[in-house]
């Protein structure tokens, strides 16, 4: 005959209060804070001005715009002799949001040769990255105010040059005529590159286009892309059944309305409430993740999205990438300040919180 099984009342009591360090569950609807990850360094500067993230290997890339502003910048510090990007390894990455090292990171520069792009007179920085291999492509935005255009050069990742852009460059044409925007998010899609345009059915017609792009040559080709509210900045690689994630933001912390009232007027175009009040300004800022989907025909949201949580200031979300499957790391350019962080999956418990950064 077993005899029950009797425990010290120290033992229950460790088996009750041990909920209380498993992580706790959370409402996937509710709004997500964005875990801070500290930079140190150079790399921690407002000037960086990050514009897109990227994996190689399992080394995160992040690449600066390098606009006419930022390299009339780096070019008055001494020793200066070409821009650059820079990687952090992943484990690095991994430990810090896990909880394990909570010390600040110091990103590695890696050299770019971008082969004088800056001397065309309607350059305005690099958009986009996005890796196969050691083989990488860029966009590059052109233009000013609504005479925007873009520009899809390729690159080879060299372990002594570094990052060293391909000569030719294949020209893209942007779907609609509007103030500063072009092309600002790459990814790839069986073969090809995929380039997004910032605003999405946000015209009279409600209708938008990305283009399909191979490096190899030929003419892109346009694919629909479905009416979604709010600016599409970046996106992430694209997982078996052709998803991924773009970042979108609507910033109304510099007095801006235009933004908003380009929302309001198209927003019979969308499958959602536009979430737009100017009037209201940093507090109706709209930072979000949305997933979508490529399907060979069209671009769809899939219906999937993390809204980010709002703080006292909008934050230009500009950068975007998976880390595992525990969730999303983004960048910002350089709004309210430069920011890395990061943002778990819906189905994943929020992360340890850390103390601010230094630059907070």
């Amino acid at each position: 005959m077993r005899r029950p099984l009797t425990l010290p009342l120290v033992a229950l009591l460790a088996l009750s209060c041990s909920g209380a360090q498993r992580p706790r569950a959370r409402d996937p609807n509710e709004p997500v804070p964005v875990l801070s990850i500290c930079l140190a360094g150079e790399a921690a500067a407002r000037g960086s001005e990050y514009s897109g993230l990227a994996w190689h290997g399992d080394e995160l890339f992040l690449l600066p715009q390098w606009s006419p502003r930022g390299l009339t910048r780096a070019r008055s510090q001494p020793g200066f002799t070409r821009p650059w990007v820079y990687r952090i390894p992943g484990a690095r990455l991994r430990a810090w949001v896990d909880g394990r090292d909570r010390s600040p990171i110091t990103p590695e520069r890696v050299a770019f040769d971008t082969i004088n792009l800056a001397n065309d007179p309607d350059y305005q920085g690099f958009e986009a990255i996005a890796f196969d291999g050691d083989r990488a492509a860029l966009i590059v935005e052109r233009g000013d105010r609504d005479r925007m255009s873009g520009l899809l050069v390729t690159a080879r990742l060299d372990p002594a040059r570094g990052l060293v852009l391909d000569r030719d460059a294949l020209a893209l044409d942007v779907p609609m005529r509007s103030d500063n925007h072009a092309y600002e998010a790459l990814t790839r899609v069986d073969g090809s590159w995929l380039a997004l345009f910032e605003l999405n059915g946000m015209d009279a017609s409600c209708a938008s286009t990305a283009l399909r792009l191979d490096a190899r040559g030929g003419e892109p080709s346009a694919v629909a892309v479905e009416p979604i509210p709010y600016r599409v900045t970046d996106a992430t690689t694209v997982d078996a059944e052709r998803r991924f994630w773009v970042t979108q933001y609507s910033y109304r912390d510099v007095g801006d309305t235009a933004e908003c009232e380009r929302s309001i007027r198209a927003v019979g175009c969308f499958q959602e409430a536009v979430d737009c009040d100017p009037r209201e300004g940093a507090t109706r800022s709209v930072e979000r993740l949305l997933e979508l989907r490529d399907d060979g025909t069209a671009v769809r949201a899939t219906g999937r999205m993390i809204r980010l949580l709002r703080e006292e200031r909008g934050r230009n979300w500009e950068g975007l990438a998976r880390l595992d499957d525990r969730g999303f790391l983004v960048v910002t350019d350089e709004w309210p300040r430069t920011i890395l962080g990061f943002v778990p999956s819906a189905d994943q418990p929020l992360p340890p919180p850390a103390p601010p950064c230094p630059s907070e």
